[in-house]
């Protein structure tokens, strides 16, 4: 994956057993923490005992920090790889960008707003040919894979993250929270 370097800090968090104590570790840099009973923008949850005795651990490899961009948008924004007129060359040399990571949200409704994804259809991948030539529709965004792929060239290899989230002929309003919808007067 890619974690986004400026203009803050990455903030790594998670959910555990309240007062535990927590150990993060990147690059042999150890930061320790206590978990809470709330939610805190600190670095939380990589490592940790549970009621059991035992220790979960979390090992994410391969982590990038660099620039995360969100694509979004409606019937054009989904369309794969696959389908654009050049895929064959795309596909070809998307392993020449190992430093770009994608990942696909999957069109999952929910009536009330959630915390987490509800499903994933394509985890963190490190760009090649299986993961930007994925099935029409489904897999990377041929507009979210040109762009991301030219800024990367652009901002001389800068590691870049592409979150393709798009749902053609979605109307704004199911993207946003009902507290929002009501505070402007909306109504669905």
């Amino acid at each position: 994956m890619v974690l986004q370097r400026a203009p803050q800090r990455a903030v790594v968090w998670g959910y555990g057993d309240t007062n535990a104590v927590t150990i993060l570790s990147i690059n042999n840099k150890f930061y320790h923490t206590i978990s809470g009973p709330v939610a805190v923008n600190k670095l939380v949850i990589v490592t940790q005992p549970v009621a059991n005795g035992s220790v979960v651990s979390i090992s994410l490899n391969d982590v990038r920090f660099g620039d995360v961009w969100i694509c979004s948008g409606q019937s054009n924004m989904p369309m794969a790889i696959v389908d654009n007129f050049n895929a064959s060359e795309e596909i070809a040399q998307a392993a020449n960008y190992p430093k770009i990571r994608l990942f696909t949200a999957s069109l999952r409704s929910s009536p009330t707003p959630v915390e987490e994804l509800l499903q994933i259809t394509q985890s963190w991948s490190v760009a090649g040919p299986s993961s930007v030539g994925g099935p029409s529709y489904a897999y990377a965004s041929a507009t979210c894979w040109i762009y991301g792929r030219m800024i990367h060239v652009g901002l001389g290899g800068q590691p870049i993250g592409l979150i393709a989230t798009s749902w053609g002929g979605a109307i704004i309003e199911v993207w946003m929270p009902p507290q929002a919808l009501i505070d402007c007067g909306i109504s669905t």
